[in-house]
């Protein structure tokens, strides 16, 4: 209770009575009403929003599979520990799942946390053994000073109440760009990119809860035609009965009872109706905000309207080169440089190899029709260009240009001298009949 509550004999307000002035604003005020701005909620989005799932798993499992090698200093491939700690972090994740769950953690909680076990005795002893993923919003910060911001990490458990205290240098923590310095080391934790777009993911859920609502109803947004005694042809009806029929409808669909009449009828269906559309229109324009938060092409989510089989293709490969590998990227530079020197194996760094992919590879009839049409390049060049080994031919190894054009350097001389010239090619002069 605070100083005017106690003057003014005001009583806090218990749960029950916070909860009905919630219930108050929604229902009766119509006033929008978002969830904080925390772990839970970002959390509740992925869980529960089928757009933010969707768009962050666009990222997270294609980088799950690319390929990851070790590099030395000098940029040669090489067989470490670190590469062994990546592929084989512990007893019960893999290296997919590893780093599906580390770009997870980051993309909804804008943190990631991976902390390392050394034993204190053996050949080992301080050495990282194992490598553990730690739940951000389970995570503590604690600060220190201004040239040394972080003092420690504290780890806790609710569900047991346990809580450990670890080193700094034994966590690597992964973190979004945060421009809050005004909490309690507040740009220490990473901002999340959800946390401003707690709107567009509310106007996603409330879109999807409308959408269904509405087509449960099953609103009569179609033709009704009462049919002749036959049931092949439409009876004409009187104005009266048109006025009488349709209030009978709208008065029972507001009773929620099922309307009966004495005649044969058909019913026509016109597809949706304007709400429902209107509906539609609006979960594309949330869909699209956070996909341009996560840099994920719209045009490869389901029900997207720019979605063609030409531009799918480039999308694929923007996916990739603006979301995939910008994230793996940056993982695996950060990664590294907190690895290396705890393994022993200073100036080594992990990175992804991805010319495994389809899409990022070059298109070689693109390479082989622009190469041709330089009329620059030798056959051999050429095929050297796309992957295939060189021919053991003189005229492999000539470039050919097309029969109306004469090279610069004929220009000052015969018409004998071209024509021998041409004959050394094998080529027939273009003016000779």
């Amino acid at each position: 209770m605070n100083l005017l509550q106690r003057i003014f004999g005001i009583k806090e307000k218990t749960e029950e009575e916070r909860f009905t002035d919630f219930l108050y604003s929604k229902l009766f005020i119509n006033t929008p009403l978002y969830p904080d701005n925390n772990d839970y909620t970002y959390l509740n989005f992925y869980t529960s929003n089928s757009d933010v799932f969707t768009i962050i798993n666009k990222i997270t499992e294609p980088a799950s599979t690319v390929p990851i090698y070790q590099y030395n200093e000098e940029g040669e491939e090489f067989t470490g520990k670190m590469l062994g700690l990546l592929n084989s972090p512990n007893g019960y994740f893999s290296k997919a799942e590893f780093i599906e769950a580390a770009l997870s953690f980051y993309l909804i909680y804008g943190n990631c946390f991976i902390m390392y076990f050394a034993p204190d005795n053996g050949v080992n002893a301080g050495k990282p053994v194992k490598l553990f993923l730690l739940p951000p919003p389970y995570v503590i910060i604690h600060p220190g000073t201004q040239f040394d911001p972080i003092l420690k990490y504290e780890f806790y458990v609710p569900s047991t109440g346990n809580r450990m205290i670890l080193e700094k240098d034994k966590v690597f923590h992964w973190r979004e760009f945060n421009p809050d310095f005004g909490t309690s080391g507040g740009s220490l934790r990473g901002m999340s990119r959800l946390k401003p777009l707690i709107k567009t993911a509310c106007g996603s859920v409330e879109a999807y809860d409308a959408l269904v609502r509405s087509l449960q109803a099953q609103g009569m947004w179609g033709l009704l035609s009462i049919l002749d005694e036959s049931g092949t042809g439409a009876k004409p009806l009187t104005r009266e009965q048109k006025s009488e029929l349709k209030s009978k409808f709208r008065a029972d669909s507001k009773a929620g009872e099922l309307t009966i009449i004495n005649s044969l009828a058909q019913y026509t269906k016109l597809g949706m109706s304007p709400q429902e559309l209107r509906i539609i229109e609006g979960l594309g324009l949330f869909r699209g905000t956070l996909c341009d938060a996560y840099n994920v092409p719209n045009q490869l989510l389901s029900g997207s309207q720019d979605r063609t089989y030409n531009n799918y293709p480039e999308s694929k490969r923007a996916l990739w080169q603006d979301a995939i590998m910008p994230s793996l990227n940056a993982f695996l530079e950060g990664f590294s440089r907190w690895l290396a020197p705890k393994v022993g194996e200073e100036g080594h760094y992990l990175a992804a190899d991805y010319s495994t992919i389809p899409c990022l590879q070059v298109n070689m009839a693109e390479v082989i029709n622009a190469m041709v049409a330089a009329q620059a390049f030798t056959k051999n060049e050429i095929r050297q260009a796309v992957g295939y080994g060189a021919i053991d031919d003189p005229l492999m190894d000539e470039v050919f240009v097309s029969m109306g054009m004469t090279p610069l350097s004929f220009g000052d001389e015969t018409e004998e001298d071209v024509e021998a010239k041409l004959n050394e090619l094998g080529l027939n002069h273009y003016l000779k009949k």
